[in-house]
């Protein structure tokens, strides 16, 4: 192993040791933090995004054309499937390294300048991206919250040049409120002065409205907000994408509103929420009044698979990190477009999730064939006996199979004998998990 190796290795144990929360909020840490690194932020142009549900994905479009226009990129993200580096990408790259060992040393000297022991698990991430970004001066750099929006760390970044918020939905409710009034507050903390915002709407005429109903109370908040600081507030709707055509690893729609137009988009995905994601992406860049030319979008869409999220990983063999209601009722959505008549699901879930109602989306859905639940490694894990009564409770039998590598092989092969779709859902763990062991992950 050389000494990079072992520093890296060393920055990551250290990194995994800290606390997930601190006593102080994370935009106050942050205003510390970037003011001893000499505020790396102002040299940069950010698109900062908030939301419960499509963060990752809406981001990964936004980059991806933006890279594939000829734009030089950062891309922060959480959480990481596999690789801690994933958090942090440089015009589509993990960061390597030999630059996170060096960044790392910065924030770790800040955080000893603070009092030690200041930042929190997720600063270090944060501080590493913002400084790496800044040296290498990049055009543009998209900027994920990691949870909420007003307190995050990501907030401390002042003069963004573009907020997008995506979809609403009750999660993290002890933290950021039991309601959805509460919770779009919080997202809407990012929502700053002379920095147009731009906002996934309220899906009218669609299958999947029920999906987006909480939008419609959280976009009036969003209003707001955005008129009390003075600030663009733009709304994207469904109905700018039409002509959607679903085929077996792909959908093609056609885009059509103020900010931008394209009658020819391809994603790489059968996830029918995507054509929603992808529609906000190409919107809020046509606000930021970014240039580009239509080939150039269509490729390096049609190239763009954010990670675990319905993606296709073999042969009809699916994973999706739904890890919440909201995400499994667009898992549900997705499923009723699928051509095969017999479907699989691979289910394990953290136990501070909803786990009851995710289970009752699935069973009630009356989509899926067969079950089978597995234990994931991790602290959060619930309890096998808990899931198997919950699916109990449903009406549903369940094949339990502690060992997730066990699990999958298993699923695999039922697969394959019913000649069926197969999808591995219920939490991030799982998905990254099962793509460590199959070695589907990204090479980097």
């Amino acid at each position: 192993m050389s000494l990079i190796e072992k520093e890296y290795e060393k920055a990551i144990q250290y990194i995994n040791a800290i606390p997930q929360f601190m006593k102080d909020t994370g935009v106050d840490r942050g205003r510390a933090l970037l003011k001893l690194l000499e505020n790396p932020q102002n040299k940069l142009k950010i698109i900062h995004v908030a939301g419960t549900n499509g963060k990752g994905s809406v981001c990964a479009y936004m980059e991806a054309v933006l890279r594939g226009n000829g734009y030089s990129t950062g891309l922060f993200t959480s959480p990481h499937l596999f690789d801690e580096r994933e958090r942090i990408r440089i015009c589509g790259e993990w960061i390597d390294k030999e630059s996170f060992v060096r960044c790392f040393k910065k924030v770790k000297a800040a955080d000893e300048m603070m009092g030690g022991n200041a930042l929190a698990y997720f600063d270090y991430f944060f501080g590493i991206a913002m400084l790496i970004y800044s040296e290498l001066q990049l055009d543009y750099c998209i900027i994920e919250t990691g949870l909420g929006g007003r307190l995050d760390i990501t907030n401390a970044v002042e003069k963004p040049v573009l907020s997008v918020i995506t979809t609403i939905s009750l999660e993290h409710t002890a933290i950021l409120g039991n309601n959805v009034a509460a919770i779009a507050k919080e997202k809407a903390g990012i929502i700053k002065k002379d920095v147009p915002v731009v906002v996934m709407g309220d899906i009218l005429d669609n299958p999947m409205q029920s999906l987006y109903q909480l939008n419609h109370e959280a976009c009036a908040i969003f209003d707001k907000t955005a008129a009390g600081v003075g600030t663009k507030f733009i709304i994207f709707y469904n109905k700018d994408c039409t002509n959607i055509k679903i085929g077996r690893n792909y959908i093609d729609f056609s885009i059509f509103n103020e900010y931008y137009r394209n009658d020819c988009v391809t994603i790489k995905s059968i996830a029918r929420y995507q054509v929603n994601n992808c529609g906000l992406a190409l919107t809020a860049l046509g606000v930021l009044g970014v240039q580009l030319e239509d080939t150039k979008t269509r490729t390096a869409l049609s190239c763009t698979q954010w990670s675990g999220r319905m993606e296709l990983i073999g042969d009809d063999v699916y994973i999706d990190g739904a890890h919440n209601p909201e995400g499994i009722k667009s898992l549900v959505e997705t499923v009723k477009y699928m051509n095969k008549s017999y479907k699989i699901v691979l289910f394990s879930v953290v136990n501070d999730k909803d786990y009851t109602e995710m289970i009752k989306q699935l069973c009630s859905s009356e989509l899926i064939d067969e079950y089978i639940i597995t234990s994931i490694n991790s602290k959060r894990k619930l309890d096998m006996d808990v899931i198997k009564q919950t699916f109990y409770e449903n009406g549903r039998m369940v094949t339990v199979i502690e060992d997730i590598k066990s699990a999958f092989q298993y699923a695999v092969e039922q697969k394959k004998a019913m000649d069926a779709a197969l999808i591995c859902s219920g939490s991030l763990y799982l998905v990254g998990e099962i793509k460590k062991m199959a070695f589907i992950g990204e090479k980097q």
